[in-house]
This record gives C-alpha cells, sequence and structure tokens, in this order.
C-alpha cells in the first residue's frame, strides 16, 4: 500500500497484550505505532508527537475513552479517534456521538474491520488537513484587504463554504436561491445546476408528496417560532444515492420578502453506528434472557400440570375443578403476553416504514376502548382528555398501539389497578404530546435510570416479564418520540410523549 507517509497511529488500552496484539496487526500495514496505557501517558504523546490516529478502550483506569475523544478535540479537532468497546451501551454510543467520534467498534476486533477503520480515518485527517490548509491560506490572502466589516462578512461566508454541513436557501416559491460548498459536492451538481430549481431537485420522486406537503405546513406555521426541525430526512443526490440528514430551517425577511435557509447535517454514519450498537445489544439482551425465559415459561406450565392433575381425581368437585380453569387460564394468558412482546423485539426496526397519517385522539382512545373491557383496567379510573382540534402525525397504527398499550398497563400495575390514570392529547413547543399521568407509588432515581432496561421489572417473581417498557423505548426511537418521565416515590408518574413536528 503506497501513501505520502506512514500516518503515526497512537494505541490507548490498559490492558497489554491488547495494546501488542493491535500493534502487531496495524504496523505490518506500514503505520508507525505510539503505544500508551492510560490517558495521561496518552495525551503526553500527542503534545511530542505528530499524531494522525488515536485508538482507545472505551473503558479504562483513570479518564475514560470518551474524555480522551473530548481531549483530542480540544488539542486537534482533525485527528479522528476510533473507540473500542467490550461492552457496547446506548448511552457511550450518544456520549461517542456528541463528542464527533470517528468510528465506535465492539469487541473482539477482527484484523478486517480495525484496518478497513484505519483507512477510512487516514483519508479523513488528510482531508481535514487539506481543508484546513485551504483557509488558512485563505485567510492569509484576504486578510490584507479586509477592513472590520468586511472581514466580519468573509469569515461568515468563510463558514458556510468549509463546513461540512450543507446550507440551502430557499425563496418563498421554494426556488434555490443559495448553496454552499458542501452542498454542491455531496449532492454532485454544479453550481448552476442546483441554484433557481425547485427543492424537489433534491427529493427522491417516493418521497415528493409526504416532504412538500410537510414543507409547506412549516412555512405556513402562524407562530412566532422562526425554527423548524426535520429529522432523519432522505435526500437524493445527482446519481441516486440517497442520504439522511437532520435538518434545521430559520426563517427571515430580506427586503420585504421572505426565505428560508437549511442546515443539513449527514447523519448517515450516526444512523449506522447507532444499528451496529442496538444490533449488538438485541443479541446480548437474547442471550441474558435465555437462561431467564425457560424458567418463567416452567413456572406456569407446572401449576397448569399441578391443577389439572388435582381436577382430574375421581373426589375433586367443582370448586376444584373451576380453581384449575382459572388458574390455568391465567397462566395461558401471561405465557400469550410473554411471546407476544418476545416476538415484538425483533419488529419495530421494520415497522416504520409502514406509515400512515393518524389523529393521535383516535389511537389512545381505541386503546382506552380496549382495556376498559379488560380485568387490567376495569377497576382504574380512567379521564381521558381529547384534545380540541385533530392532532396529526406520521407513524404507524399498530406500533403507536403497543407503545400506549405498555405505558398505560404500566400506570395501571402502580396504582394496583384501582388508581387514577389521566391521559390527554396535547401539544409542547409545536410538537404533538400524549401525556399519561397516575397517582400510583411512584420511582425513585434508581428505577428510573433502569426502566428501559431489558428484563428489568420491580414487580414480583411471576408477576411481570420486563420486556413492556423496553419495547415501549424501542418503538419510540424507531419513530422519533421523545419519551419525558416526572416521578418520585408515592407521589405518582408522569409520561409525555413528544412526537415530532405536527403535520
Amino acid at each position: 500500500m503506497i501513501r505520502e507517509k506512514n500516518p503515526n497511529v497512537l494505541i490507548i488500552d490498559d490492558e497489554a497484550e491488547i495494546r501488542t496484539a493491535l500493534e502487531r496487526v496495524i504496523s505490518r500495514e506500514g503505520y508507525h505505532v505510539f503505544l500508551a496505557e492510560d490517558f495521561e501517558s496518552a495525551m503526553t504523546i500527542v503534545r511530542d508527537h505528530a499524531v494522525d490516529i488515536v485508538i482507545s478502550d472505551i473503558l479504562m483506569g483513570g479518564k475514560d475513552g470518551i474524555e480522551v475523544a473530548k481531549e483530542i478535540k480540544k488539542y486537534n479537532s482533525n485527528i479522528p479517534v476510533i473507540l473500542i468497546t467490550g461492552n457496547p451501551q446506548l448511552h457511550t454510543a450518544e456520549e461517542a456521538l456528541r463528542n464527533r467520534v470517528f468510528d465506535y467498534i465492539s469487541k473482539p476486533v477482527s484484523r478486517q474491520n480495525i484496518l478497513a477503520a484505519l483507512e477510512n480515518a487516514r483519508k479523513e485527517k488528510e482531508d481535514r488537513d487539506r481543508k484546513s490548509k485551504k483557509i488558512i491560506k485563505a485567510v492569509r490572502e484576504k486578510t490584507h484587504f479586509a477592513q472590520q466589516s468586511k472581514d466580519l462578512n468573509y469569515r461568515n461566508s468563510l463558514i458556510l463554504e468549509t463546513t461540512g454541513d450543507c446550507v440551502i436557501t430557499l425563496d418563498e416559491d421554494l426556488l434555490i436561491r443559495g448553496a454552499n460548498e458542501a452542498t454542491i459536492r455531496n449532492f454532485g451538481y454544479d453550481e448552476n445546476e442546483i441554484v433557481g430549481q425547485k427543492i424537489t431537485l433534491l427529493i427522491s420522486d417516493e418521497n415528493t408528496g409526504a416532504y412538500m406537503e410537510r414543507i409547506t405546513h412549516l412555512m405556513s406555521r402562524k407562530s412566532d417560532h422562526n425554527i423548524a426541525r426535520l429529522h432523519n430526512a432522505e435526500l437524493v443526490s445527482r446519481s441516486g444515492e440517497k442520504f439522511n440528514f437532520d435538518i434545521s430551517v430559520c426563517r427571515y425577511e430580506l427586503n420585504g420578502k421572505t426565505y428560508y435557509t437549511g442546515i443539513a447535517r449527514d447523519i448517515t454514519q450516526k444512523n449506522i453506528i447507532s444499528e451496529k450498537l442496538i444490533d449488538a445489544e438485541r443479541r446480548a439482551f437474547l442471550t441474558t434472557i435465555a437462561s431467564s425465559i425457560g424458567h418463567e415459561i416452567n413456572n406456569a406450565l407446572t401449576a397448569i400440570q399441578g391443577f389439572i392433575e388435582v381436577a382430574r381425581l375421581p373426589d375433586a368437585d367443582e370448586p376444584i375443578k373451576d380453581k384449575a380453569i382459572s388458574v390455568t387460564w391465567n397462566q395461558i394468558t401471561k405465557l400469550k403476553n410473554l411471546t407476544f412482546n418476545l416476538l415484538q423485539l425483533g419488529k419495530p426496526g421494520d415497522s416504520g416504514r409502514d406509515k400512515e397519517d393518524l389523529d393521535l385522539n383516535e389511537v389512545v382512545e381505541s386503546v382506552i376502548e380496549v382495556f376498559r373491557k379488560t380485568t387490567r383496567l376495569k377497576y382504574c379510573e380512567i379521564v381521558f382528555e381529547r384534545s380540541p382540534d385533530k392532532t396529526l402525525v406520521h407513524s404507524n397504527a399498530d406500533q403507536l398501539s403497543l407503545l400506549f398499550s405498555n405505558i398505560f398497563l404500566n400506570s395501571a400495575d402502580a396504582t394496583d389497578n384501582k388508581g387514577r390514570i389521566e391521559i390527554s392529547v396535547g401539544d409542547k413547543n409545536h410538537h404533538p404530546m400524549v401525556k399519561i399521568k397516575d397517582n400510583g407509588v411512584g420511582m425513585s432515581k434508581d428505577i428510573l435510570n433502569k426502566i428501559f432496561q431489558p428484563y428489568f421489572t420491580t414487580k414480583k417473581t411471576g408477576q411481570g416479564t420486563g420486556l413492556g417498557m423496553f419495547v415501549a423505548k424501542e418503538i419510540a426511537d424507531v419513530f422519533g418520540i421523545r419519551i419525558e418521565i416526572d416521578s418520585e416515590p408515592e407521589k405518582g408518574t408522569e409520561f409525555r410523549l413528544v412526537f415530532p413536528d405536527k403535520l
């Protein structure tokens, strides 16, 4: 492999065997390797040597890999950081994404994966360095011409042209009036091919109807809130390649005309890392429950078998037979709920594709009506407050029903199935919201931190599987629904499900 120079790679891990193994693999490919066992020795190497790429374990003695990434970015934001972990968790992945970590790899690390990540990081470092040199050169060439006001305008323009985010300005007719260098580069058009065209140029045919309806809605909002956001929007390049973006749009007036400027951040890499993590967590979860789920099933079958055997005895009277029927029915219901929740674990990722426009009032009310006819909520006082107008969201009815069902059941159990549950549909900061409030036992901070973990339950043995809230969180993540919880012991709990922008 021919390179302009051999990149310097810093490996940070508190286990000598892992450092040595990684060094052998990487050095054979022509990389020059530095080794460090902790944060302090790593930063000494970074300050004393020209480090191009950093590979760090997340869990180490002293400061962890996240702290390494933060400090590296402070020292030189051009250095890509690759984090390696043996225990992937959502909060560490989110923290890694917030600190612009280049890649996130789960152990055991294969030779192919680490070399591929290194090659991508090398290209990224070279690209960042070229951009930095270009910026420095441009600033030096322009500085002596600029007065204070012109210099400020120039710096703002420089930010637009060197940022990796796409910046697009539209007029009232949704014609593209301006596009920065990142937009031209990412979508593959020349500037004269994109400026003056409709925004539909960047939207695939299958998404045009839904996206234009949403854009029109955002533009017609009669509020003083001038910033709107679109999450996980799919746009298409000239070659037909599709990318996912988080988009922030601001509205402003200029010379009596209204304009809209959107900043689109490519989240394709973020989605890949998140999918890797969720897949790893699902596999870890299935491993965890494999040894426990058989116990749940065997308990139910033992109860059924025992009571049926007693009921079959010649001297069994009617009360004994009725008891056997009751126990059998309860245990079958328990097994049915258990298997239903288990089967849902693999579905949320695919169900997000089948969406439709739904009125939250109708979806919530239909779930409440079902539960009012069952023993689980039969003795609860359910108070439902509809929103005055339709509250539309673009989602999946079956998955929303499952989400609401699991949270309603959680509230009912918290009140011992005889308390008050207040459910309302409204909005929060122009976002549709469903609120569920109960007067149950409430939750401590420790329980709140664990409530979405798979197989976690505070119920007695045999009364809960610990899957309901885990499934609810998975569905919420797929549809971009934020779950907010306020709860204190003996003071009840309030869930708030905040949806993306109204339709």
